[in-house]
Order: structure tokens, then sequence, then C-alpha cells
């Protein structure tokens, strides 16, 4: 059931990105439907000469039809001081200055705004929300919110359904890191083996950075652990270090192995539970409420959290994490994230120069389309990977068609999630086009 809340007023918007100011523009005519007109005298292109022309003909009839002398002389001062006015400014027939809405943040709960009141057409924003339903399986668009400058105009029927976000994961393992280089504890460039010195034989030189953005090439001993799989990835012995896939920082490889082997060297720095050092610094800060996070081993005695997947919340809690980084980290005046780090993870940080490495998952290439465990709307060697979508566009992206978009160029968010297997097409393909018909909402 889609749920579209519309008033009758049109108001428009305007948001501030990194320091640029984007504005959206009416392409509506001065006389549609429910705008106020102005009397014909005050509108056209003939100014007061059209004043003066038609009060004229008023005086004109009145010396006809009216026989008070002192009426007439009346309708006449009417006419000399209208002469003498400052002729009315011409109003642009396609434009209309747009009111600003400013950006908000969620208390206990999300404030709801019709999609006119943040300058989008709700019918055309229907019709966008229904191509992405065509194009999604069983879960259709229940888990979907759409918020702009932090008001929901959108949300599905099942916003408080909590489940697994799979890799969308990787972004709080990522976000982990942000914080603990905030708090001293580690150096985005630090070889990891410093840390974890199961890393010192065969990884002397992978940096934290490497781990961050799939260019480490840690690969562990063993086959997958899922029946019916043949990937090398998914070892049932993911700290166990095997033979490197490539040379660090030589190649890209979206490989699960590496990331849990990242959430374990953060644990180690950490020397405590990841689940509760981002409870304390991130998702009480946002008041995202409880969560949860799978364990994939323990670390003297601490539970270490799966560093790519087996993160349970809703669509309602995730949409805070990316409002977050929507913007920059801050959150109504707390820095919770560093803007440093905001900024950068979803940005690119791996070029496209790099290549993707040959393995059974070269099917996901980030090559010039990855930040920091966050895909980007970068440049590839085929051009721009989501071409129909602003520069700025980035997400998290997870097994069964689960994803948190930051559009900032928009002031906007936008969270899909489901338990229904990801679309055949792939999820840049499908949400470039959910964006662009989209972008043909804005009033």
């Amino acid at each position: 059931m889609i749920r579209i809340v519309r008033w009758s007023e049109s108001l428009y918007s305007s948001g501030a990105v990194y320091g640029h100011t984007t504005t959206y523009q009416s392409p509506l005519p001065p006389f549609a439907k429910g705008e106020y007109a102005s009397p014909p005298f005050l509108k056209g292109a003939r100014g007061i000469y059209s004043v003066v022309l038609q009060l004229l003909l008023i005086y004109r009839l009145s010396l006809r039809y009216i026989r008070y002398k002192h009426l007439t002389y009346f309708v006449g001062i009417i006419i000399i001081l209208s002469s003498c006015s400052p002729p009315q400014p011409q109003e642009n027939a396609t434009e209309t200055t747009p009111a600003t809405s400013e950006m908000i943040f969620p208390d206990e709960d999300w404030q709801t705004a019709t999609p006119e009141s943040q300058g989008i057409d709700a019918e055309k924003l229907e019709e966008s929300v229904q191509y992405l339903a065509d194009h999604c399986f069983d879960d259709k668009v229940e888990e979907l919110m759409i918020i702009r400058n932090g008001y929901v105009i959108y949300q599905g029927d099942s916003i408080d359904k909590v489940h697994n976000i799979w890799s969308c994961s990787k972004s709080f393992t990522s976000t982990a890191l942000g914080l603990m280089i905030e708090d001293g504890l580690c150096q985005l460039d630090d070889k990891a083996a410093t840390h974890e010195p199961l890393l010192t034989e065969l990884y002397p030189e992978v940096t934290l950075r490497q781990f961050a953005t799939m260019t480490s090439g840690y690969n562990a001993v063993g086959d997958t652990r899922w029946e019916g799989d043949s990937s090398a990835d998914w070892s049932w012995t993911p700290y166990q270090p095997g033979e490197p896939n490539f040379a660090p920082g030589t190649a890209y490889a979206y490989w699960d192995e590496a990331m849990m082997m990242k959430g374990r060297t953060l644990t180690q720095i950490l020397q405590s539970d990841l689940h509760e050092y981002l409870t304390q610094n991130l998702t009480e800060p946002i008041g995202m409420g409880k969560w949860s996070w799978g364990q994939e081993g323990e670390l003297n005695g601490i539970p270490i959290r799966n560093g790519c997947t087996n993160v349970h919340v809703s669509a309602r809690q995730l949409a805070r994490v990316g409002h977050l980084f929507l913007n920059k980290g801050n959150w109504n005046g707390q820095q919770v994230v560093p803007e440093e780090w905001a900024m950068a993870a979803i940005q690119t940080q791996v070029p496209a120069s790099i290549p993707v490495a040959d393995t059974d998952r070269k099917s996901a290439n980030g090559s010039g389309s990855y930040g920091y465990n966050w895909w980007t709307n970068g440049m590839t060697d085929e051009g721009r990977f989501m071409p129909d979508s602003p520069e700025g566009t980035a997400y998290m992206s997870g097994l069964n068609h689960n994803v948190c978009f930051v559009i900032p160029e928009w002031d906007m968010v936008y969270v899909r999630m489901g338990v229904d297997g990801n679309p055949p097409e792939g999820k840049h393909v499908i949400h470039n086009e959910f964006i662009k018909r989209l972008e043909q909402a804005f009033l």
C-alpha cells in the first residue's frame, strides 16, 4: 500500500550542498491549477499602458451611465493617480521563486510532509515508486522510505520490519574505523599487521585503508561454507590467512573474507565489542534505538562482529545513518562522525585505473565507483557508474535488494529494504532509472 499525504499548497525548496546552492524551479505555466491568478491588468507585457487604457474605458462608461457629477470627478482622480504609479514588475511565466525548506532531524520519530511541501510532485513521485515496485520481487516497496530535508515524503507499510541488511553492514564496519581514527586508536594507512599478528606472515603490507576499499587482496584458507556455491570466498576459517588473491593495492576484489578479517582487526585495536562501541558513538547519538549485529567468533572472550554482514535494523533506523552521512556526519549540531570521514566515505576512493581482480566475484566491480565500503557514482572505464543520477550519489548495498541511498545534491535519502532477492539487471541499473524518474518529479 502506497501512503502519500497531499495538501493543497505547492511549495518549493532549495538546498545548499557542499557550498553550492541548487534551486528547483517549476516548469508549470502561471495559470496552472491551484495557482492564484492575478487580475488581468496586473499581468501581460503592456504594463502600465494596459492599466491606463482599461481605466479610461471605465471612466468613459461612467460618463455615459453615471449621472452624478461628483462620482465622475472621483473616477478621473483615480485615472490620474494610476498614471503616476510605478510599473508593476513583470512575472516570468515559466519560473516561480521556490520557498526554502530547512534541514531537520528526527527526534523519537521522523516528521512527515507532503511531497509538494518539499518540492516534489506527488503524482510523479507515485509513478517513480511504481517503477521501483515493478522491478522488485515479493517485498516490492513495503520497506521503502524517501526523505528530503529530513521530512519523510513517502513510506511503505513495513518500514519497522527488522532483518539482516547483509552487505550494507560493511558501511557500519567502515564507520567504526572512521570513529576509531578520530579517537586516536589507529590511522588509515596503518599496516594492519601491526594490530593483528595473524597478518604478519602473508599480509605484512596490507593497510587499513586497503581493507576499507576492497583492495587488500586478503584471502582465507578454504572455499565457501555455502552448499551448492563454488566460490572461494566465505570459508569456515575466515581468520586463517591463505595465499593472497593479489598484491595489496594492485587490484579490486569484493571479498567478504577480507571484511571479516577487517572486523577482527578492528576488534584487536579496540579490545572491545564493536557493537557496543558503535552503540555508544553512533546509534545512540542519532536516536536509532535497539539494533543487533551478529558475531563471527571471539577474541579473548570479546565477540567479533561480522565485518561484512549481519547488522539487523529496520528501514526507519537505517535511514538515520543515511541522513547522518547526508549531513556530513553532523546530527542536529553534534558532530557524531568526523566530517572528513563522512564526506570521504561516500566519495570514490578506488580509481578506475585499478583493475578488478580475476576471481569468482569479479562481477562486483568497484573500480572507479567505491569509497570506504560505500558504492559511489564515480567514473569507470565505461563512463559514469549511474549516468542519470547526480554525481554525488552514494549508497550502501546488500543482498536481497537492501540499499540506503544518499543524494547530497537533492538533500535526499532513501532506503529500500527486503528479503526477496536482488534485481537481475543490477541494483545500480534499477536505481539509476528510479532516480532519473524521480528527478522528473521535481517542481
